[in-house]
């Protein structure tokens, strides 16, 4: 073994394919990974509020299961909420339920701005969730509707605040996509590392899309939209046969670089209560993986494309190294470019994962971002054969 300046050419055109991927990898994450670090960071600092008087009356909708007891510390936290304007909470539950009847009717009584509807029994071939949903909009008696669901916690009184504040009346905001985050704590199950890098490399995809003015999704947990939109747009009309895209389809159909807010600050994130984390998981994955792919303005190859990038990098910087054995000086320089690039996966997915209040992981962080795009490929062939319900006849 020996060092050469003098390095094959087949090595030479390895290391530049390396260093290529390198380049184009540091340009995503600083457009997407970064921007999503920079607006959270922005939206933490002092902003300037404007007058209680500019608050616009909202409709709050909340989706329910019959789930009573977490729907009984949500209605709290809501009905407790500092808004300076009027609001009204309006409880949507899937199908009749004692149980949450009685939780409402108890509140009631102290709290005349809160009202409870259900979904008719025995629908079929029709998304139960948006028909509760559309229930729940044309019940509302405001123009503006913040929706969540029971299976959060709000745990700031100036979440409604928050949500609210880039509406105004001669504005032209439309819709607001909020956050939900799932704390660390929750999810101690086989994987949760993984799911956990996961779910924030997902939520910076379409956080950054939004961020750049491609808006195409957000949360069904924490989304604000005018009820004209809605109207404007007949509904969830385009996508009644499938038994989402709430929270993607619709959102792509209405929203656009003009009219859309990322709401990224502290209070106005709600957090995803416990549950079965790996079902609830790959349950979702599943399903956005199947309504994204009736978007037609979605970001497809950024995000997805770092992972395969870092491959093509690792398997360049290997062929360049035994390509030139026993000269060693294309590997130290395929060394020290395969540490940079990791250091960048450290770097910029720590900086996600603590904007977005999950997991703190440091040393796995390179792993899990070198296999983000095969497991997403995988989930994808999953989501193509494999059983799950996706329209509304299954």
């Amino acid at each position: 073994m020996y060092l050469s300046p003098v390095i094959p050419e087949a090595s030479l055109w390895l290391l530049c394919v390396c260093f290529l991927c390198l380049l184009i990898l540091a340009a995503v994450y600083m457009f997407r990974i970064g921007s999503v670090v920079s607006y959270r960071r922005k939206a933490d600092r002092e902003r300037a509020d404007k007058p209680d008087a500019d608050y616009l009356p909202a409709s709050v909708v909340i989706y329910s299961q019959g789930d009573a007891d977490n729907l009984y510390e949500l209605l709290k936290n809501v009905l407790g909420q500092d808004y300076p304007a009027a609001f009204e909470v309006i409880v949507v539950n899937e199908g009749e339920s004692t149980d949450v009847r009685d939780i409402v009717s108890s509140l009631r009584a102290a709290n005349n701005n809160l009202y409870l509807t259900f979904t008719p029994e025995g629908v079929v071939n029709l998304s139960r969730k948006k028909l509760a949903l559309t229930l729940g909009i044309k019940a509302a008696r405001y123009d503006i509707v913040v929706l969540t669901t029971s299976a959060v916690e709000i745990e700031s009184p100036l979440w409604l605040k928050r949500m609210m504040q880039p509406f105004g009346r001669d504005n032209k905001v439309e819709v607001v996509l909020g956050f939900s985050y799932i704390k660390p704590d929750e999810d101690c199950t086989f994987g949760k590392r993984c799911r956990a890098f996961d779910y924030v490399a997902d939520s910076t995809r379409w956080l950054g899309a939004a961020i750049a003015g491609k808006p195409f999704r957000g949360t069904e947990y924490n989304i604000a939209y005018r009820r004209e939109a809605f109207m404007r747009n007949k509904g969830f009309a385009r996508s009644l046969n499938l038994c989402y895209g709430d929270d993607d389809i619709f959102v792509s159909e209405i929203a656009n670089r003009s009219n859309t807010v990322v709401e990224l600050s502290d209070e106005s994130m709600v957090r995803l209560r416990h549950g079965n984390h790996p079902r609830i998981f790959m349950e979702r994955s599943l399903r956005h993986i199947f309504t994204e792919r009736k978007i037609r303005r979605r970001p497809r190859f950024l995000m997805p494309m770092t992972g395969w990038l870092q491959i093509a990098a690792l398997a360049s910087a290997v062929a360049a190294g035994i390509s030139a054995y026993p000269n060693m000086q294309p590997a130290i320089v395929a060394v020290v470019m395969v540490v940079v690039m990791m250091a960048l996966d450290v770097y910029y997915w720590r900086r996600a994962m603590n904007a977005l209040k999950s997991r703190r992981m440091f040393f796995m962080l390179p792993w899990f971002s070198i296999t983000y795009s095969m497991r997403r490929l995988s989930r994808h062939l999953r989501s193509v054969l494999g059983k799950h319900k996706r329209y509304t006849w299954d």
